[in-house]
């Protein structure tokens, strides 16, 4: 397949991050455009620092995003349907999922990513809650 790259990849256990302080709670109503249009948004973050190991690079983002959490806290939250029969975020402050994964020497690596090249996650209730602040 053209343009397709291949990497080996360790997955570590996914870990739920929770929001530094404490955020709203209640129901975050969507748009309209939202209720009716579903989007599926897959990310891949790759980070190579000479300074740092990837231990204290995957520390830096996992606070990070515990801090931005705070401002950002519907995605701390819980897709639900609301009383009305919409879909809703419901603002618990759960957490958000983090996943790391060690890349085998990217530099000489041909990569290739693929749907279904990485599992799914598992459902969040199955998540450690890690203390690391």
């Amino acid at each position: 397949m053209a343009g397709s790259f291949e990497f080996v990849v360790t997955r570590k256990k996914p870990v739920l991050v929770t929001p530094k302080s404490e955020t709203p709670k209640g129901l975050y109503y969507l748009s309209n455009l939202d209720q009716n249009i579903a989007v599926t948004v897959k990310t891949f973050y790759y980070f190579k620092s000479k300074s740092k190991t990837n231990q204290d690079s995957y520390n830096v983002i996992k606070k990070s995003l515990s801090e931005v959490l705070v401002h950002y806290y519907p995605v701390a939250g819980r897709l639900t349907i609301s009383p009305e029969g919409k879909i809703a975020v419901n603002c618990t402050g759960e957490g958000a999922v983090l996943l790391a994964m060690l890349l085998k020497d990217l530099d000489k690596t041909r990569w290739t990513m693929s749907h279904g090249a990485i599992s799914p996650l598992p459902p969040t209730n199955q998540i450690s809650r890690e203390e690391y602040l």
